[in-house]
């Protein structure tokens, strides 16, 4: 469906203002309250007992030393961990190099780690199987209910903004359980194996290149080609307005894909996003595209930065956030804005009651049979919300189906509106 939609600034702004006390209020209701009732009944999800079993399980050892200086090291990465055994999901494997990652996480007793192994190693997600070679055992340390990124996930993959594989599994060391943690696709390994891309970048804040990954035949004259291209992005801004800017950056960029992840964001409340996301430049459509990245943050009444700006910016933009200088032409530019609504309406459709409730419903059911188990846990202890348990998970994805439940219907009609 193509949405056409005119921005009524009055109409946006008092509507925004009344449905934001809605939802922040909303998260309050307790599936066991008598608030409840007052939701329509296609508004609750169900939690059953399928008997679904731990789908993923990564074990190493390492030396007693070692193990302590896991736990122990804070904000340094362990560039190579010496390991004498790996076994994933019962295959005895052999890598090329152990390390942790991650920036905040580090500073958390349960660490993140990357793996290079020597040959691929089979992961296991509902009825898709995936082999890796490398890939990220993410710790989950910051995602409230270890819910978040497996929420976002799924429902980019329904808008198409999102294809890397992702799934659930234990990481014991020694012989002693982790916790939960998440298998996840590489982004570099998935933009050129998959999508023969040449070159990845990281964007950073004030649209610097953060990190560039090269294939390695690329030369670096190419190279500086693509990254020439990138910051063309960003230099049409200030030289274009309008339908010229739009078809300026259309050559650019998948801009299309970039509003609707902007969308996107906007509509899980995401806190932090701008310095999230990879370019890659897909050689199909002959310009850059986008991979989102880290959905730990999700469901704030704000963005952790630029709260001043965007007030003044972004009252009745329906855009989360204003940090980068794209994001900010988009809002500001009336062209490319109507364009970013009909986006918005066009993500907000993928999403059905349907989807979304399906979306919850499988979070639940892969995650409840590490919930169910006390020694994988009873690690959450150590992590940023602290003492996960079913009741609080059920309790939290119940409200935050809700919320997204009534956003969602609460902007269909203010989109068809005038």
């Amino acid at each position: 469906m193509k949405w056409k939609c005119k921005s009524d600034p009055v109409i946006l702004n008092l509507n925004l203002k009344f449905f934001i006390s809605v939802i922040l209020f909303s998260s309050l209701i307790s599936p066991d309250s008598n608030s409840q009732q007052i939701q329509k009944d296609d508004y609750k999800l169900s939690f059953t007992y399928p008997g679904k079993k731990i789908e993923n399980t990564i074990s190493f050892y390492t030396s007693k030393s070692g193990y302590e200086t896991i736990e122990a090291t804070t904000g340094k990465k362990i560039k190579n961990i010496e390991t004498f055994l790996l076994i994933i999901n019962e295959d005895t494997l052999y890598p090329e190099k152990i390390s942790t990652r991650g920036q905040t996480t580090l500073y958390y007793r349960r660490k993140s780690f990357s793996f290079d192994l020597k040959s691929k190693a089979l992961f296991r997600h509902g009825e898709r199987t995936e082999p890796l070679k490398k890939f990220f055992a993410i710790s989950l340390s910051m995602d409230r209910n270890y819910c978040n990124n497996r929420l976002a996930f799924e429902m980019m993959e329904t808008t198409n903004l999102f294809s890397l594989f992702y799934s659930f599994c234990e990481l014991r060391i020694n012989g002693q359980s982790e916790g939960i943690y998440m298998v996840i696709e590489r982004p570099d390994d998935w933009a050129m194996k998959k999508k023969d891309s040449p070159l990845l970048i990281r964007r950073g804040y004030d649209h610097n290149i953060d990190k560039i990954v090269t294939e390695k035949s690329i030369e670096k004259s190419e190279t500086k080609k693509y990254c020439t291209n990138y910051n063309l992005i960003y230099k049409c801004l200030n030289k274009y307005n309008g339908e010229e800017l739009y078809e300026t950056l259309s050559n650019l960029l998948d801009i299309n894909s970039y509003m609707k992840w902007l969308a996107f964001n906007f509509f899980v409340r995401n806190g932090d996003y701008t310095d999230e996301v990879y370019f890659y430049f897909d050689p199909g459509i002959n310009k850059f595209n986008i991979l989102p990245w880290d959905y730990d943050d999700l469901f704030y009444p704000a963005p952790h930065e630029g709260n001043i700006e965007n007030k003044k910016l972004l009252t009745d933009k329906l855009i989360f956030s204003a940090e980068d200088q794209l994001d900010k032409k988009i809002a500001a530019d009336p062209y490319l804005h109507k364009i970013y609504l009909n986006q918005l309406g066009v993500m907000l459709d993928q999403l059905s009651p349907e989807v979304l409730r399906k979306v919850f419903e499988n979070t639940y059911t892969e995650l409840y049979p590490y919930y169910s188990t006390n020694e994988i846990i009873k690690m959450s202890g150590y992590d940023a919300y602290k003492n996960a348990n079913i009741p609080k998970l059920q309790n939290d994805l119940t409200s935050l189906y809700q919320q997204l439940r009534i956003s969602r219907d609460y902007y269909l009609d203010l989109l068809k509106s005038k």
